[in-house]
């Protein structure tokens, strides 16, 4: 019930929004309306809420422009949607969007298409937990115990199986459970499962929430199992969570990251409507910053030179950068 409040009210936000903005953007003096599709991420994450906070900007500072943001099960299946047309903008993790531009595991071909409408957003950190009633220590101890991994092809399901890799683990050796993320944090809390990755931004609600009632403790990753996930790809580094973001949480998390998210389009996406839309969310920071702490980390400073981005920029978003001198 609750999940189904939250999807309401932010489809609420999403139209309300919109509304305002076409009354000050001069959009109804147009016949043409372009509509655009946003990817997101599960609704209880961040991704969601910021899909809706930028979709909303779009809708109300660029004319012709009417943009809905929508849940979907994540980064995975945020690429397959724009593959087939399906959406046309979408958060999405670097990592995995490289994955796929260079038709590594588990995509069959190279989706050459794939372009950056943004510097990076913020910066992805895995957050394992378990239950003090489990007894679980160390990732090693999943062995045998009823973890959530996340919904089958997310990024955050590629993360899970990667991290039990690591650890000499397959799906073999847990009984996994596959299921949205918010999901999955409420059956920690109610201990229905033992343990979980999730695939969460870091200080998210939900998070927040599960921790309160000290029943849960988030893991470590070993250096050595880091080492084993540089094998698999070389961009994961060391992060460490600090102590305090969490209720209850008064200790520090050695553990692992990935490069910044950001947001992707299509090589083909218009350039001029690219550009008004970079221009758009980087000349409105402290809209996009109001979703979330984590959201403060996006600024013109994760506007990488091209050679540090695992995604080539779209000609349009390049456009603005060079013209703002953030790029050469």
């Amino acid at each position: 019930m609750r999940k189904s409040i939250v999807l309401v009210l932010m489809i609420a936000l999403t139209g309300s929004l919109w509304a305002n903005g076409q009354q000050g953007s001069g959009a109804t003096g147009s016949n043409q309306v372009r509509h655009i599709t946003m990817g997101t991420a599960g609704v209880g994450g961040t991704n969601y809420p910021t899909g809706v906070a930028m979709a909303s900007l779009w809708n109300a500072n660029i004319p012709g422009v009417k943009a809905v943001a929508i849940a979907t099960n994540g980064s995975p299946h945020n690429i397959d949607l724009l593959r087939t047309q399906d959406a046309d903008v979408a958060v999405c993790r670097s990592l995995e969007a490289f994955r796929a531009a260079n038709g590594m595991d588990p995509y069959p071909e190279k989706m050459t298409w794939m372009r950056s409408l943004t510097g990076g957003l913020f910066a992805d950190v895995f957050q394992v937990v378990a239950t003090k009633s489990s007894g679980i220590t160390s990732i090693a101890d999943f062995k045998g115990k009823r973890i959530v991994v996340g919904p089958v092809g997310s990024g955050g399901e590629v993360d899970a199986r990667e991290t039990l890799a690591a650890y000499g683990l397959t799906y073999d050796d847990i009984k996994p459970s596959f299921v949205e993320f918010s999901q999955g944090i409420e059956m920690l809390a109610d201990g229905l499962v033992d343990g979980g990755i999730i695939g969460v931004a870091l200080g998210a609600a939900a998070m927040q929430e599960l921790l309160l009632d000290d029943k849960c403790i988030i893991l470590p990753i070993s250096d050595d199992a880091l080492s084993n996930l540089k094998k698999v790809n070389e961009f994961y580094i060391r992060r460490t969570i600090p102590a305090n973001i969490y209720p209850n949480q008064d200790y520090t998390v050695e553990t692992v990251g990935t490069p910044p998210d950001i947001i992707i389009v299509r090589e083909d996406m218009d350039e001029e409507l690219v550009y008004q839309m970079t221009k758009t969310l980087y000349t409105n920071i402290p809209t996009i910053h109001a979703v979330s702490a984590l959201l403060t980390q996006f600024n013109k400073d994760l506007v990488l030179p091209q050679d540090q981005m695992l995604v080539e920029y779209h000609a349009g978003a390049k456009r603005y950068f060079v013209e703002q001198g953030w790029l050469k």
